[in-house]
């Protein structure tokens, strides 16, 4: 009994179609096997703190403190309900139980607490350059500090956030102001687009 031409073909196809995805897997494997030895030839430095490291530090604890102070010293103030959720105008648009004024503390903790830690290992980070013994700590300084300008932002921008959340649930505030958003995307854009331009430029 003879094999159909459109079953033959079908099969034929399928075949091609595997030995395509196994040669893109085994590239990707490879890739990845590649970065993953650069990443692990990085050379390891214990980098000493300097003002603009502790001037960002500063800010971080500072805004963490706030953030989890705020949430301590006005939950018991706080109705049942509170914003949750403000749209883009700055206006709340979604609540929930009083509660869920500790979410930020919480995720603001955390983060703060990992992003510390990987911050004492700047060779874990990928950067726009090869890292070499000569340019490793000039990197790893602009590494290290890009990830702890980001914590700093983060903690201050979830301070403010439950300082609005309060503000709105009694009734001083009317909403977030309308400017935080764009703040957002133009810090966390620029944080990024410097932190590649001077890498780059110090090569």
């Amino acid at each position: 009994m003879g094999v159909s031409p459109n079953f033959a073909g079908c099969s034929s196809k399928k075949k091609k179609f595997r030995s395509g995805e196994l040669r893109t897997f085994e590239r990707s494997k490879s890739t990845f096997s590649m970065a993953y030895a650069t990443k692990k030839q990085q050379p390891r430095l214990l980098l000493p703190l300097q003002t603009p490291d502790y001037v960002i530090e500063v800010l971080a604890a500072f805004g963490l403190i706030t953030l989890i102070t705020l949430a301590a010293v006005y939950y018991a103030e706080l109705l049942e309900k509170i914003p949750t959720h403000f749209g883009p105008d700055g206006r709340p648009d979604g609540f929930g139980d009083k509660n869920a004024v500790w979410f930020l503390p919480v995720l603001g903790a955390v983060m703060y607490a990992f992003m510390t830690y990987i911050n004492r290992r700047p060779d874990w980070f990928n950067y726009p350059v090869k890292i070499t013994p000569e340019n490793a700590e000039r990197q790893y300084r602009l590494g290290t500090r890009f990830v702890g300008g980001l914590k700093a932002f983060i903690m201050l921008l979830f301070a403010y956030l439950v300082w609005g959340t309060i503000g709105t649930a009694t009734g001083k505030w009317q909403g977030l102001h309308w400017w935080v958003i764009p703040i957002v995307f133009v810090t966390t854009l620029g944080n990024i687009f410097y932190f590649h331009y001077k890498s780059l430029a110090r090569k």
